[in-house]
């Protein structure tokens, strides 16, 4: 089986950029070699003490599922499962860090009491795909790396966000080819979702997937489905219904060779676009215009933009868009920056004339990133700030502040 072929470009586009970002392979070498606790043994160490093992002897029919799920995905890597005595419906994986240890996957016993055989393979096959994609491994090590999650760079806060978000998708689909029932996978996000039994209630798919479809509606207008750390579940479903519905898992099931299906690529960047927004308020999408055209034409006055003026854009662009250089990218290939700069400082102080001290303290913020100061630049700060309605002495306090705060002079020239 392709593994590869089965996941979400976008996901793996990201997975590979965290990882290098982080050094991976390099952490990944100094883990191994410094003796450190390794995690799956931390996790095996606690799991064995307090949780139960499945195997052959003493739940055949459990550790029969996991194996034929494993067989089915083309898994061939040492994983041992565990069962955890726990009502909370939640599974999680460990990935192996050395290649003589073995995988974890947990599943809580709220979990396994709660769904059937079919819904229990969507679950261990989620479970799996994660450890498939490698993305098991790349969240611990971000968790490694960023003990204190608050301490994370804003600029990788939304890229960890969304990839998580991503990563789940992936997984699902790795969960629905172990599944293979689509009425099964319905049923147990019900399940998950609402803690009923499927025939208490007399489950209908159909209607449920309707329902989601409204539902999902309503997240992609408000764009309020970004601020959950797993997609919610309508995306998540929908996910999996056009994954179903494609060629690629036509040809995965008949055994033919996998391509490139672009309809289900183009359908899943369609879906996933509200978890790549971070908010759609019209003034947080302003401030966004202004921040990347107001940037570009600080940091261009004396003609070259420097390395620390284009991260000090970017940085502030990450407060607002999830992808800030391609949001750059994106104004520069448009050849109208100027408009932007005008059009969204007309606009932010249509909505709030409070902005212009945000306006102008960012811009002094930009000159002053490259350790330099050029008469060209001030002349500029002071022209913009009284068209902002400020008096040039209060526009030379805001800037004396600011390099106070912020200036560290370039000794090295």
């Amino acid at each position: 089986m392709n593994h590869e072929s089965i996941r979400i470009p976008l996901e793996i586009q990201i997975g590979q950029e965290l990882y290098a970002q982080i050094q991976g392979k390099v952490l990944e070498t100094i883990l191994k070699e410094a003796k450190v606790e390794k995690t799956e043994n931390y996790f095996k160490n606690i799991l064995q003490g307090h949780s139960f093992k499945v195997n052959e002897k003493l739940a055949p029919r459990l550790y029969e599922s996991f194996l034929a799920v494993m067989n089915k995905l083309d898994f061939k890597e040492s994983t041992e499962f565990y069962i955890t005595n726990n009502p909370e419906l939640n599974a999680f994986a460990v990935s192996r860090l050395e290649q003589d240890e073995s995988h974890i996957i947990n599943i809580n016993s709220g979990l396994i009491d709660k769904v059937d055989d079919d819904e229990l393979k969507f679950i261990i096959g989620h479970e799996i795909g994660h450890l498939i994609s490698n993305n098991a491994t790349i969240a611990q090590l971000l968790d490694f790396v960023f003990v204190d999650q608050d301490q994370t760079p804003l600029l990788m806060q939304h890229k960890i966000a969304v990839w998580d978000k991503l990563s789940e998708l992936t997984a699902d689909r790795f969960g629905f080819i172990a599944c293979g029932k689509l009425d099964k996978v319905l049923a147990c996000f019900f399940k998950m979702a609402s803690g009923l039994s499927v025939e208490r209630i007399n489950f209908d798919p159909r209607a449920f997937s309707l329902e989601n479809d409204e539902i999902l509606n309503y997240f992609k207008e408000t764009g309020s489905g970004n601020l959950l750390s797993h997609p919610i579940n309508p995306i998540r479903i929908k996910a999996i219904e056009l994954f179903e519905e494609s060629h690629l898992y036509r040809n995965l099931i008949v055994g033919e060779e996998i391509v490139l299906d672009q309809v289900l690529n183009e359908s899943i960047s369609g879906l996933i676009q509200s978890l790549m927004v971070i908010s759609n308020s019209p003034v947080n999408y302003h401030r966004t215009c202004f921040i990347a055209s107001a940037g570009l034409i600080v940091a261009g006055i004396d003609k070259a933009i420097e390395p620390n003026e284009y991260n000090a854009i970017i940085d502030e662009l990450s407060a607002f868009t999830v992808f800030p250089k391609l949001t750059l990218k994106e104004m520069i290939d448009a050849e109208q920056i100027d408009h932007f700069f005008e059009n969204s400082v007309k606009e932010l102080l249509e909505i709030n004339p409070g902005e212009k001290n945000m306006m102008l303290e960012y811009m002094i913020n930009i000159i002053i990133a490259d350790s330099s100061i050029s008469d060209s630049e001030l002349n500029f700060i002071f022209d913009f700030g009284t068209k902002l309605g400020f008096e040039r002495k209060e526009i030379a306090q805001i800037f004396a502040s600011s390099i106070q705060e912020k200036f560290i002079p370039n000794i090295y020239t």
